[in-house]
């Protein structure tokens, strides 16, 4: 069944080590301010931004235009961003996504409301990791990974990065879906496994349930 998000791309040789092209992003003192001048907005007028910005990034038309994985994982940092200022603000993640990922009045698609799950499990790891503290989300909102706190047992220093669930060359039909991108914040894989753990097994499973995989994609 063919995804109404969808896009077709060939991976180059003119990509980052993620596999897109490298971004330029502002300073953090840029953010920063940015992020000062927010906290002296009232909290319904941050939650009026946070909903805009929310809007744009989801808007069918520009993820139909993300190439996977480095825009991928850029959108996921910053819709993250996006729901942890709106959190700040006391709104629900949960209900600006109900109302975000879905067509008006209509019920969302399967393609809608498999991206509001992941996307609320997403925020909800982010908090768990930390990375929607402040200075977590100075990196989020420049489409960057953000460092794991500290108290998180992270004497690494490491990042979560937004990864690609299912491996994309061998599930094409969702290479370009963010609904397919999880915050992970282990050892990158120097190549992908070769055979599925049994997550993203689970995880391919819903997605045959759902219509958004062929059938015969796990064989």
């Amino acid at each position: 069944m063919p995804l109404p998000f969808l896009i077709e791309h060939d991976y180059d040789a003119n990509t980052d080590l993620f596999g897109g092209g490298n971004y330029e992003t502002p300073d953090d003192n840029l953010i920063l301010d940015s992020m000062a001048a927010a906290e002296g907005m009232g909290k319904l007028k941050r939650i009026e931004i946070a909903k805009e910005n929310l809007q744009k990034l989801l808007n069918p038309a520009a993820l139909n235009q993300l190439r996977a994985p480095a825009e991928m994982q850029k959108q996921l940092y910053l819709v993250l961003f996006w729901l942890a200022q709106a959190y700040d603000a006391e709104a629900s993640p949960q209900e600006m996504l109900d109302e975000l990922c879905r067509n008006g009045d209509n019920p969302p698609t399967e393609v809608q409301a498999t991206l509001k799950e992941v996307l609320l499990y997403n925020f909800h790891v982010a908090q768990h990791l930390g990375v929607t503290s402040f200075q977590g989300q100075v990196k989020l909102g420049q489409g960057r990974p953000a460092p794991v706190q500290e108290t998180d047992d992270n004497p690494d220093n490491r990042l979560a990065f937004a990864i690609p669930i299912l491996p994309p060359d061998r599930f094409p039909q969702v290479a370009h879906q963010l609904f397919n991108y999880e915050l992970f914040d282990g050892p990158l894989l120097k190549a992908p496994a070769a055979q599925l753990a049994p997550s993203q097994i689970e995880f391919a499973q819903k997605l045959i349930a759902r219509g958004l995989l062929q059938k015969d994609s796990l064989q």
